[in-house]
């Protein structure tokens, strides 16, 4: 049954709507051409019309990935290491949340969301239904070339509606679902002779061909849209606004290489000169007495053994190499200026010919983690809504309160250890020891609620040692003073009866500790003894 497009608002004017918007033919070249540069498969550096299929095999040695250096600079610094709640919104966080991230595989989500989001200029990402396996919801990051959303007028940052097409070659169907807040409505139609998925194009809607599927359509749990919308700084990918940059430095390298291919190895030629004397006119012949045309391939000829007769006045010409320093040079430059337009330092883009000092590879880094933090600020706010979501699938009411909830990250800085434990060291009668671990450290929640447990461990086994040695001291100190002749020669056990009261009330550390709740389990406590195994 055809779907019915005509009453407004209904899914089926938001089914129509947006399969229009993503059907759009100069969106989807656009999301397409960045897919394939990203992927290693840029447009072709423009060459000779002649033996066209001959030359693209030489064509695609000319192209450098330069996008996804540009694009992973970026996401390899954008790490989220836990969340605050109503429920605990301490420095390191909610462990609930930080377990229910890990179990739902949100750290590989997340990067693949960041690297959709900073390639494309826009990535989607889905809360779907629960997984009684895992405990948690399915999460997908979804690809802007088969997913399109409508943002809300009045706030722009949400979404009323979102559609995502998808192609089952196991059914034979292409599907399309519609979110709409707290629903979602799938159509399909068949599509019997399908494709590699990344191969096809959602072109060519009709709503007659298409039809409800009613068991995969229905209420979600909640009322709320379960599609989050990243969004890159001007809708746009990382390296989109400098594509021609990308295009001179292939074009350059096809030069280069095209150069050293047809001057890799030098020509020879023999010069003559034509004798005004010489009936025939001097010169080299062509032919031999009888007519036949002289191959001189075999004449002259490259043995150790052979011998080259040359006419009076010729010579033997051999050219130069070609110098590459100049088109080196340009490439290079081209490769500076991308850098600088995308932020990206150039140890990324050269490590090999990044001459540069200390202060300069430092300014270069900094300008990279302003970009960093940037991109970070426009994601924080998205991942708390995704994390609100799938507290509201689990149906934990009281973590999900959005307002409460805040997306902490790892520090766009990477520094060194060295570097880390120098300010550590002068901060730390200036801040507190957990903030020290998590904003100086930059160690994660977990580590850090571990590291505490452990540190609290330590101290109170020093703390239970210490109070051992001043008992063993103060049982020593009481038998002196209930027996004057204690240690002297001769008297080493003490004859007096409340010396040996003292020293019997004396407490055996190693026992003692055993008894700390499992703490001497957990910590082997030297006594100072030594085994017999082990005795000379």
């Amino acid at each position: 049954m055809a779907i019915n497009v005509e009453t407004r608002l209904s899914p089926g004017w938001w089914m129509d709507r947006l399969f229009r918007r993503l059907s759009e033919q100069k969106r989807y070249e656009r999301l397409r051409e960045l897919h394939e540069r990203y992927h290693g498969n840029p447009p072709l550096p423009e060459g000779n019309n002649v033996a066209r299929e001959l030359f693209t095999a030489f064509q695609k040695k000319a192209r450098t990935n330069y996008a996804e250096l540009a694009v992973s600079a970026v996401s390899e610094r954008m790490k989220p290491v836990g969340f605050r709640t109503a429920v605990d919104g301490d420095e390191t966080g909610d462990t609930e949340a930080i377990d229910i991230w890990a179990r739902a595989r949100m750290n590989i989500i997340c990067a693949d969301t960041h690297d959709l989001m900073l390639n494309l200029g826009e990535a989607f990402v889905i809360v779907g239904w629960m997984d009684d396996k895992r405990g948690v919801p399915v999460v997908t990051a979804e690809d802007p070339r088969f997913m399109v959303g409508e943002p809300d007028p009045v706030d722009p940052y949400r979404l009323r509606a979102a559609l995502k097409f998808l192609r089952d070659d196991i059914e034979g169907e292409d599907r399309a679902y519609l979110y709409l807040p707290g629903e979602v409505w799938v159509a399909k139609r068949d599509a019997p002779f399908s494709t590699v998925n990344g191969n096809i194009g959602p072109m060519g809607w009709s709503p007659q061909s298409w039809s409800w599927d009613a068991d995969r359509s229905g209420r979600l749990g909640h009322d709320q849209l379960p599609v989050i919308r990243f969004l890159n700084k001007d809708g746009q990918g990382e390296y989109e606004k400098h594509l021609d940059i990308l295009d001179r430095i292939n074009y350059q390298t096809l030069n280069r290489l095209c150069t050293a291919a047809l001057q890799a190895f030098r020509q020879r030629a023999i010069e003559s000169v034509v004798d005004p004397n010489d009936p025939a006119g001097g010169g080299i012949a062509t032919e031999d007495d009888d007519g036949n045309p002289i191959d001189y391939d075999d004449v002259f000829t490259s043995d150790p053994g052979a011998m080259w007769i040359l006419p009076p006045g010729s010579k033997i010409w051999e050219s130069t190499s070609a110098d590459m320093r100049q088109i080196l040079e340009m490439n290079e430059s081209d490769i500076i200026q991308f850098a600088a337009t995308t932020k990206t330092p150039m140890y990324y883009l050269n490590p090999g010919g990044a001459n540069q000092s200390a202060d300069g590879a430092s300014m270069q880094r900094e300008t990279l983690v302003f970009k960093v933090e940037d991109r970070i600020e426009r994601c924080k706010p998205l991942w708390a809504e995704a994390m609100a979501l799938i507290f509201h699938v689990i149906g934990d009411s009281e973590r999900a309160d959005l307002s409460k909830i805040e997306t902490l990250w790892a520090d766009p800085h990477r520094l060194s250890l060295a570097e880390k434990a120098d300010a550590a060291n002068k901060l730390q009668t200036l801040v507190p020891w957990r903030s020290l671990m998590r904003h100086v450290m930059g160690f994660d929640p977990q580590t850090i609620e571990r590291m505490q447990s452990e540190r609290e461990e330590e101290q109170l086994i020093a703390l239970q040692q210490q109070l051992l040695i001043m008992q063993q001291e103060q049982a020593a100190a009481n038998a002196r003073s209930l027996d004057p002749n204690a240690g002297k020669p001769g008297n080493d056990d003490g004859d007096n009866a409340g010396a040996k009261a003292a020293r019997a009330a004396a407490v055996d550390p190693t026992a003692q500790l055993a008894s700390l709740g499992g703490l001497a389990a957990k910590k082997q406590i030297g006594t100072g003894s030594v085994g017999a195994g082990l005795r000379t």
